[in-house]
């Protein structure tokens, strides 16, 4: 009985010690992404709706529809998929496998359409597309963990860290700047004796 009690009590406090890993804002409601791997969409006006991964969502992309609000999201995972859930079922209408380590960044290339830039933890950079035959198509990689990925025209800047790299799509130009090089750190000056004053008489 009593091992019984300290069983229930056990689970009670693990499932109470969820933490949130993501989240997304948007003017219709929030996109809550736990880690014990469930997404719930918590919209301003109705009731939420909840849905289980297989593994731990690490990136959450909300992607608008043709009509202007957020019709669906693209979540990354650490075992390294990227799914497309509808809003606000919460529905699986695309999964890409990659297996190429944990996903760090989405970007979406074309509104209205599935096209994806993705950044793995092993610095891998990947061209995800719905409609075509081959689905995932690994573009290329840096030596450090992608941070973030934005594509400004035919320039995707994808930065690690303090590093920001500048690439074409097709690799033909490659820039690599140290953004770090022109921070000058404020000096740390050690209390001394000086600062001390004398206690008052």
């Amino acid at each position: 009985m009593w091992e019984t009690k300290q069983y229930l009590l056990l689970t009670s406090l693990t499932m109470n010690q969820r933490t949130i890993v993501r989240s997304c804002t948007t003017k219709d409601g929030t996109l809550i992404a736990m880690n014990d791997g469930s997404v719930t969409w918590k919209p301003v006006d109705g009731r939420p709706t909840r849905t289980m991964l297989d593994d731990l969502p690490t990136v959450l992309l909300a992607i608008r529809g043709p009509m202007g609000p957020v019709d669906s999201v693209a979540i990354g995972t650490a075992e390294g998929d990227v799914l497309v859930l509808t809003i606000p079922r919460l529905e699986t209408v695309a999964k890409f496998q990659l297996k190429s380590g944990g996903i760090r960044a989405i970007c979406l290339r074309r509104e209205g359409e599935l096209r994806f830039l993705v950044g793995t933890q092993h610095g891998a950079v990947w061209r995800l597309d719905d409609g075509d035959k081959e689905r995932c198509r690994h573009v290329f990689s840096i030596e450090t963990p992608v941070s973030s990925l934005h594509l400004e025209g035919d320039l995707l800047h994808v930065r690690s860290g303090w590093i920001h790299h500048i690439r074409t799509l097709d690799g033909t130009s490659h820039d690599v700047e140290n953004t770090a090089a022109g921070y000058n750190p404020r000096p740390y000056k050690r209390l001394g004796q000086a600062y001390f004053q004398p206690y008052p008489a």
